[in-house]
């Protein structure tokens, strides 16, 4: 059996879609299916091709969907697609029914922003089960909440349990594939000007799509070597964080995909918004007490606000040692095999 994977990665719609997908089409090649992914254009080819997935590419602009339509419909014909998973903020309505009256279709929704016509819907947010999901779909099939975050399959086998230090020595600071907003940048520029935090080695993530990463690493320097600032290493599209989320003290996270590999890991951070298709993720691990809620880094004062957070959950070992307890009872690491058994009718 092969599963068809349409999405893309590139600078505009970053890398998470790309991942997570990725994610279960690992999954299901474990379990005897062959994944084959579409894109639109080559640079959305790469992460697929370099996991060794069959990767077809239309030659198209990427958020050009409806009229790919026509295309897609040629292809399902000849290729005998019979499950199409779709992954895109960029598809509409119109497409997503053309697909479902050829094929078997299930679609991630982040945003629940009306009704899909699809076969099976997908939303693994820790807030998923606020909206009315079985009053809109009655003859989809739903799988909803973190039982159904795709973490990749590092995080599926028995993770160590986290210890949490008294001394705070490490601070992870990571935004996902890409950063628009300059978070990573804006937040390692203002180190130097933030008191009690000598001593302290900030490790800084930057991401496929990331273009600061050479303006941080330049800031690593100027701090190297000086006892009176906070040390800073810079690198750039790590292929995994798990071991430097097992490693760190608190990590500091955009929220995408990275907080449910916080909580998976038992990592104490703090979370903000860069996009707003991330907020659904932020306010229920806020609310939830699971991490600290530093704002939208678009807002007036935000980077204070972010400081602020920082140090009092450094001087917080109580607070710290319940988040990662919290943490780890969200997300177990099998959502990805979860997803893939339930649209192709596989067993876990």
């Amino acid at each position: 059996m092969e599963l068809f994977i349409r999405t893309e990665a590139n600078e505009t719609t970053a890398s998470g879609h790309m991942t997570r997908c990725l994610s279960v089409a690992e999954a299901a090649r474990k379990m005897g299916t062959v994944p084959v992914f579409i894109v639109a254009e080559e640079g959305s080819a790469v992460m697929p091709r370099e996991k060794g997935f069959e990767t077809i590419v239309l030659n198209r602009v990427f958020d050009d969907f409806d009229n790919e339509i026509p295309v897609m419909e040629d292809l399902i014909s000849k290729r005998k697609i019979k499950t199409l998973l779709i992954d895109s903020y960029w598809v509409s309505k119109k497409y997503v029914s053309a697909m479902t009256t050829l094929t078997r279709t299930a679609y991630f929704d982040d945003l629940h922003e009306g009704i899909w016509d699809v076969k099976t819907l997908i939303n693994y947010s820790v807030n998923a089960k606020k909206y009315p999901y079985e009053k809109e779909y009655k003859d989809a099939k739903l799988l909803l909440g973190c039982d159904y975050m795709p973490l990749r399959s590092e995080y599926n086998a028995n993770l160590p349990v986290k210890i949490i230090n008294k001394d705070v020595k490490k601070v992870l600071v990571v935004s996902g594939g890409s950063d628009e907003q300059h978070m990573l940048y804006g937040f390692t520029k203002r180190l130097k000007d933030h008191e009690g935090l000598e001593g302290i080695t900030f490790t800084v993530i930057t991401g496929r799509f990331n273009n600061d990463h050479d303006a941080i690493e330049g800031l690593a320097k100027e701090h190297s070597g000086c006892g009176k600032l906070p040390q800073i290493r810079a690198y750039r599209n790590l292929p995994s964080l798990k071991e430097a989320l097992l490693d760190t003290d608190i990590c500091i996270s955009a929220g995408g995909t990275t907080l449910y590999e916080l909580a998976v890991t038992g990592t104490p951070g703090i979370c903000c918004m860069i996009a707003d298709n991330q907020r659904d993720n932020v306010e229920g691990f806020a609310s939830q007490g699971l991490l600290e809620y530093a704002g939208d880094v678009r807002d007036e004062g935000f980077y204070d606000e972010l400081y602020d957070k920082l140090g009092s959950l450094i001087d917080d070992l109580s607070r710290r040692e319940k988040m990662s307890a919290d943490l780890r009872r969200v997300v177990d690491g099998k959502g990805a095999a979860r997803i893939a058994a339930a649209i192709t009718d596989n067993k876990l």
